[in-house]
C-alpha cells in the first residue's frame, strides 16, 4: 500500500474493484454504512481500528486474483 494515499482513495478503489455497496463495505470491515459513505466524502474521522480494516480489506482485495468470468 502506498503510504501517501490516503483511507478515502483506499475505499474508494475498494469500491470500485468489487462493485460491493456501501452496505456490504461496512460489513465487510465491521462498520456502519453511515461510516462507509463519510469516508468516500471525505470526512475522515474515524476510529483507528476501522482505518485498520480498511487497509487490510484493501490489501485482500488487491491480493486476490481476479475471477475468470
Amino acid at each position: 500500500m502506498d503510504m501517501d494515499m490516503d483511507i478515502g482513495t483506499l475505499l474508494r478503489e475498494i469500491k470500485a474493484s468489487t462493485s460491493w455497496s456501501e452496505t456490504r463495505i461496512a460489513q465487510e470491515l465491521g462498520t456502519s454504512q453511515a461510516t462507509v459513505n463519510r469516508i468516500l466524502n471525505g470526512q475522515v474521522d474515524c476510529k483507528g481500528k476501522t482505518l485498520r480494516a480498511i487497509a487490510d480489506l484493501h490489501a485482500s482485495v488487491f491480493s486476490e486474483p481476479a475471477a475468470v468470468a
